[in-house]
């Protein structure tokens, strides 16, 4: 056999396919190389097998002279960090979670509600969204290694309704459900459930159902909508009382209401007159109310003969009629009005002298004086919509003076506070424009793009966030 370089022998193509085939080194493909003496045929790289060993792996590539794995790039500095995020990632992550949820899979508790229906579920998705159901799986408590969990204080519809949201990050809110939501979504721990269903309240106090509401929301610890429904309750107490669940108000919110400086009532016979029919409702138990009702209102009264009358009369014979009378028969010759501080007051907003003016200006109706609030943060613009809603006054849109241009920003002025926050844009620019409240919402209505052109009516709104 004749030999090559370095005492090689030389051997034929089909004999180095071959033999490489023997060796489990190749399938049998070959690269010819071309020499200034001779040719020869090597090998083409061949896959990695398991039966492979180093030496081989080594050997093989100092045959062919291509190295095993691609030379990692080289860097002028070691310093340099990339940090990857992917944006999808929380929306892939809880699509995958929700379809896992809807084929059953990997789910490892069951919730069963008052109506025995259940819910395959993940502790995991749960825990995440509940602090009850967190404290359940982690705390030593015997649900801890329960498969099941009974949730006999929460009906169907509403525990559907929060588990689908914890898969989906959605749940619908109505009149008919967000009492029962709210419940349960505080009781689980909902926090960001009860939150929203405690705005949705927020929206829909009126003086019809404010007393309710107030109480509800002590009970459930909502302190924005405790907040809203005392303010209603206060400010509006004449239309409030005429009410009809104001009859069955507790003598200790009665009390708590009228012993609040800021009610708003201007006369005796405003206050005096919900103390009868509170007390006419229900003569046998809430007669001895009376003195400390009336003692809440501050009026000059001769508590001594009232007392003495009402001694002599039985507590069946009592009518709104005879109350009234006993009551107004026992004030003092000179009766005082009562000191309370009316919370209407008057604001003046901006306006145009010359420059557009920021200018907040107060009237009290009790001093019959004007006070002046802080400034608004904007003054450069003017022809914009203000209105009220709740303890708030809406600024909305306008333009800027010095070349017209038409602005969609939101100012809010808090009359508690005297402070100006900025609120939500609108969703169109817009000035000499209409800005009213209704049903807890902010309205636009109507629009002038140019001095020119056509006014628009078209209506846009947004929820106030009060």
């Amino acid at each position: 056999m004749a030999e090559g370089p370095r005492g090689l022998p030389l051997r034929s193509p089909g004999s180095v396919a071959e033999g490489l085939r023997q060796a489990g080194r190749g399938d049998g493909r070959a690269l010819l190389i071309q020499g200034a003496q001779q040719q020869r045929r090597l090998p083409l790289r061949a896959p990695l097998t398991p039966s492979r060993s180093p030496a081989q792996l080594s050997c093989r590539g100092c045959c062919t002279g291509t190295p095993l794995f691609p030379r990692a790039p080289s860097f002028h500095s070691t310093d340099y960090t990339y940090i990857y995020n992917d944006l999808s990632h929380p929306v892939d992550f809880l699509q995958a979670f929700r379809t896992f949820y809807q084929d059953g899979l990997f789910t490892d508790i069951t919730l069963q509600c008052a109506s025995d229906v259940i819910f395959l579920c993940h502790k995991a998705v749960l825990a995440a969204c509940s602090n009850y159901f967190k404290a359940m799986f982690t705390a030593d408590m015997k649900e801890k290694s329960k498969n099941q969990i009974k949730l006999p204080e929460v009906s169907h519809t509403i525990l559907e309704s929060l588990v689908n949201y914890a898969y989906t990050s959605q749940i619908q809110i109505t009149e008919k459900n967000v009492q029962s939501l709210l419940q349960a979504a505080d009781l689980l721990q909902f926090v960001s459930v009860k939150k929203a269903c405690e705005q949705f309240l927020v929206r829909h106090v009126d003086t019809v159902n404010c007393i309710g509401m107030h109480s509800f929301a002590e009970y459930h610890l909502c302190s924005e909508l405790e907040k809203e429904s005392r303010r209603i309750l206060l400010s509006r107490f004449e239309e409030v009382w005429r009410q009809e669940e104001f009859l069955d108000i507790s003598y200790e919110k009665l009390l708590f209401i009228l012993s609040r400086e800021n009610l708003n009532v201007w006369k005796e016979e405003a206050a005096i007159e919900p103390v009868v029919k509170w007390i006419a409702y229900d003569v046998e138990k809430r007669i001895e109310c009376i003195f400390d009702l009336l003692n809440g209102l501050k009026i000059d009264l001769n508590e001594i003969y009232l007392r003495s009358a009402l001694s002599l009369r039985k507590k069946h014979q009592l009518n709104e009629n005879k109350i009234r009378s006993l009551i107004y028969s026992a004030l003092n010759t000179n009766p005082k009005y009562i000191s309370k501080r009316p919370t209407a007051a008057m604001y003046v907003i901006g306006g145009y002298y010359w420059h557009p003016l920021p200018e907040v200006h107060v009237w009290d109706p009790l001093t019959n004086a004007w006070i002046q609030g802080t400034d608004m943060p904007d003054y450069t613009r003017e022809s914009y919509g203000v209105t009220s809603l709740g303890p708030n006054i809406y600024v909305t849109g306008g333009y800027r003076t010095d070349n017209i241009e038409a602005l969609d920003i939101v100012w809010i002025y808090n009359s508690e506070t005297d402070q100006w926050t900025e609120g939500c844009p609108m969703l169109n620019a817009r000035y000499y424009h209409c800005a009213i409240t209704l049903g807890g919402c902010v309205y636009a209505l109507g629009d002038v793009p140019t001095f020119y052109s056509k006014p628009l009516f078209f209506l846009i709104y947004f929820i106030a966030n009060l």
